[in-house]
């Protein structure tokens, strides 16, 4: 029939001539197929990890503001610490007693000589710009602590990490005390930040002068000059030492009458009585509750022992190079605030890392009572009214309570572990260092991936035996289908 495509029934149809013929469909390879799914799959998580942290980071950024501006507002004695660093600097600046109560308008100058020297610039500000900026620079110096903790811990410091943290200490007692009060304790906290910046990437001399520095304003980081021992820097301690020390005797030399520091020791050093609201030290603790005088020396031997092991097994046994620094770091302090004779509130700033090492699979805060004893230092604690205290008593007093529970949490954990040979640590040392890049080596290590299975699969088709995959890590053999290669 005319029109008809003739067939003889062995072979396959002909088309008549004239009739569009569309080729033959070619199959895609499948590394093809493989690498878009990755690449779709990226795209689609991308987008919602930027997203989430800008929402949250926008959120943190609102309520901050808004907490800033309430202070501002309402607190009567805005600054209270910060303008006393101020009268006494303006006092210093023009050869005065900056010890001196009658000079200071009754304020009570109780830092150590040297940071008169450091602190100087502050006396060309107005009363008014010493009370705004001093609480700006306060907000964005714990926003400092928390980003450069998260790249200790090998986040981004403008991760998602961060902007969690930052966003909940808005709601922190110790943080709003710290803006309320501007104390130097956040010039501690950040400097502590950076001392384990730099100490994990092995800068221990660098990261000595932070702590120097630190100790030369505020003797509060003391504790953490331990840590160049344990590490075995030894030049690095000299140095964290000798900062303070020659700065104090060129303070000694150029303030006047200096030896009044002297007579504030007393009351620097035994703050237990009058004058302190907030103490969560446990001499402070015993004066709440009433305990007897051998109650409270046995808390804080008790408190010494435990920090003794708690640091050397820290250091011991765990792997983290950053975990390791700020466990052990946080574990002095913890001892010091709690044994020690003053542990006010804002001190508290100091431990947030010690917090964010939750994120850490190994750190011993991962667990339920190291979240408890955080959350008790962050002030989250029950009603005063249950116990028959005041907001003041009940907060020091959970503080307290949570700084023990953190130590015992550590202690506890780090018991039942081993040390960790010399060898993975270095080799987790070498990791953190690595961490750094992370951010910027993400895709190329992805692409990489992708390019090894495209490799494997071209000379699985020209040799003839099936595809196999190829990966290497860090310092390991190839690996051939799950076996080494020697």
């Amino acid at each position: 029939m005319p029109g008809t495509i003739e067939t003889d029934g062995a072979r396959a149809p002909e088309r008549p001539p004239g009739v569009w013929s569309r080729p033959a469909t070619t199959r895609v390879p499948a590394f093809l197929t493989d690498r878009w799914q990755r690449f779709s799959a990226a795209r689609a998580r991308v987008p919602l990890a930027v997203a989430a942290t800008v929402i949250v980071w926008a959120a943190a950024a609102h309520t901050w503001i808004l907490t800033l501006l309430r202070i501002d507002r309402r607190v009567p004695a805005l600054g209270w610490d910060l303008v006393t660093v101020w009268r006494a600097e303006g006092v210093f600046a023009h050869g005065g007693q900056p010890y001196n109560q009658a000079a200071t308008a009754g304020r009570l100058y109780l830092y150590p000589p040297s940071s008169l020297l450091v602190l100087r610039p502050i006396a060309a500000l107005s009363l008014r710009e010493v009370q705004v900026l001093g609480l700006v620079a306060t907000a964005a110096l714990v926003w400092a602590t928390v980003m450069i903790t998260s790249a200790v811990l090998g986040r981004r410091w403008w991760g998602l990490t961060s902007a969690v943290v930052v966003f909940a200490l808005h709601w922190a007692q110790p943080v709003i005390d710290e803006l309320k009060l501007e104390n130097v304790t956040v010039l501690c906290a950040v400097a502590l930040a950076v001392f384990f910046l730099l100490a994990t990437r092995e800068h221990f001399v660098a990261a000595a002068v932070f702590i120097g520095l630190s100790l030369a304003v505020k003797p509060l980081l003391l504790p953490v000059v331990l840590v160049f021992l344990l590490a075995r820097k030894p030049r690095a301690f000299c140095l964290a030492v000798a900062i303070p020390a020659v700065l104090n005797a060129i303070a000694f030399a150029v303030v006047a009458d200096p030896n009044q520091v002297w007579a504030k020791l007393p009351s620097l050093l035994d703050r237990s009585g009058g004058g302190v609201v907030l103490n969560s030290a446990w001499i402070g603790i015993g004066d709440i509750f009433g305990l007897p005088d051998f109650a409270t020396i046995l808390l804080r031997l008790v408190t010494v022992a435990l920090v003794i092991a708690g640091a050397w097994w820290s250091w011991r046994r765990l792997a983290d190079p950053g975990t390791r620094l700020i466990t052990t770091s946080s574990v002095l302090l913890i001892g010091a605030f709690l044994a020690g004779t003053l542990s006010e509130d804002h001190f508290m700033l100091v431990l947030v890392p010690l917090a964010m090492t939750a994120i850490v699979p190994s750190a011993p805060m991962r667990w339920f009572t190291g979240w408890v004893g955080v959350l008790w230092i962050m002030g989250l604690t029950p009603p005063g009214s249950w116990f028959g205290l005041d907001s003041p008593a009940n907060q020091s007093a959970f503080e307290a309570f949570g700084m023990a529970l953190c130590l015992v949490t550590v202690v506890a954990i780090l018991s039942r572990r081993h040390a960790v040979p010399a060898q993975r640590a270095a080799a987790h040392a070498d990791a953190g260092a690595g961490a750094a890049d992370a951010s910027a080596t993400t895709a190329a290590r992805d692409a990489g991936t992708a390019d090894a299975g495209t490799g494997a699969g071209t000379a699985a088709a020209g040799s003839g035996r099936p595809a196999a995959t190829m990966r290497e890590s860090n310092g390991s053999p190839p690996v051939l289908d799950g076996a080494p290669i020697r």
